[in-house]
């Protein structure tokens, strides 16, 4: 891909945001050095590797997005502000949208860690203080400090939590209780951040779809588990949301043959996000392949 933006005479980049959980890619600097231990380096790609909002996560464009949950977002600055932008997503399930590809990679991988917190807030957690036995494991996993331990049980200050869940598997008693149908209020979020980055480079997004390796968790996890289903190809559209539709389908059908979708992989059916992009203009759900 890179080599084809060169000969177009195009300049190119390839980049990545920061996140709100602890790990390689919560600031710029770890964020580089995690790219460049995986491959993503100047002399291995052609180009360089930018972390798009900044060193802190805090470098973003505002964007008005007038939709039915959220009136704006931000978009990290470095793809705001690009001439064009390819979307290279590997297809892969999601617990918390049930499917990551292109949508899921314009509504949370273009964003800052503000943009990214207004997608997850809905996510923040309670304590069951009647299962909670005080043990504290919870307390560094979470990078916002919003988990405090005392009167011998944890609690969430919800003042500094983004309500990411990175701590919800921390606890051996599972005594952190997500919202109910947190799934969905997150996608319903995530299908309208995804026409932030769309409205920054109007007509100037193209997206491929990578669907191989088909591994239930995100690829930044740091565990991997086996396929949940054959490999189907390669796909390449315009539109973020007939792309995503497309792969969804073209991935049930590899499944079909076990009686199982890939909403049986978390229990969460993506539909939800590419529903609410489609509603805020981001593209169609209805689609026709070419070969």
């Amino acid at each position: 891909v890179v080599d084809l933006v060169r000969e177009a005479g195009g300049i190119p980049f390839v980049t990545d945001t920061t996140t709100l959980y602890k790990g390689m890619k919560l600031n710029a600097a770890n964020l580089i050095w995690a790219a460049a231990m995986n491959g993503f380096t100047q002399a291995g790609m052609n180009a360089p590797f930018i972390v798009a909002d900044g060193l802190l996560g805090d470098d973003a464009v505002k964007v008005d997005l007038d939709g039915s949950i959220l009136k704006n977002i931000t978009v990290a600055s470095a793809i705001a502000k690009a001439d064009s932008m390819i979307v290279l997503s590997h297809g892969k399930g999601h617990p918390g949208s049930g499917f990551g590809g292109a949508v899921k990679n314009l509504g949370m991988g273009c964003l800052d860690k503000e943009g990214k917190t207004k997608v997850h807030e809905v996510g923040r957690p309670i304590i069951d203080i009647e299962k909670c036995t005080g043990c504290g494991d919870c307390i560094d996993i979470c990078a916002w400090n919003a988990l405090i331990l005392g009167d011998g049980h944890a609690r969430v200050d919800w003042n500094l939590c983004r309500g990411e869940l990175a701590c919800l598997d921390s606890c051996p008693c599972q005594a952190i209780i997500a919202p109910d149908n947190v799934d969905v209020e997150m996608q319903k979020l995530l299908g309208e951040a995804a026409f932030g980055p769309i409205k920054c480079l109007s007509g100037r997004i193209g997206y491929i779809n990578w669907i191989y390796d088909l591994t239930p968790g995100c690829d930044c996890f740091n565990f991997s588990a086996p396929h949940f289903a054959d490999d189907v190809g390669i796909t390449a559209s315009t539109d973020p949301v007939a792309i995503d539709a497309a792969t969804v389908d073209l991935i049930n059908m590899k499944m079909r043959h076990h009686g199982k979708s890939i909403t049986d992989v978390w229990g969460v059916d993506p539909v939800v996000h590419l529903k609410y992009a489609e509603q805020i203009g981001c593209g169609s759900i209805e689609y026709f392949l070419v070969e």
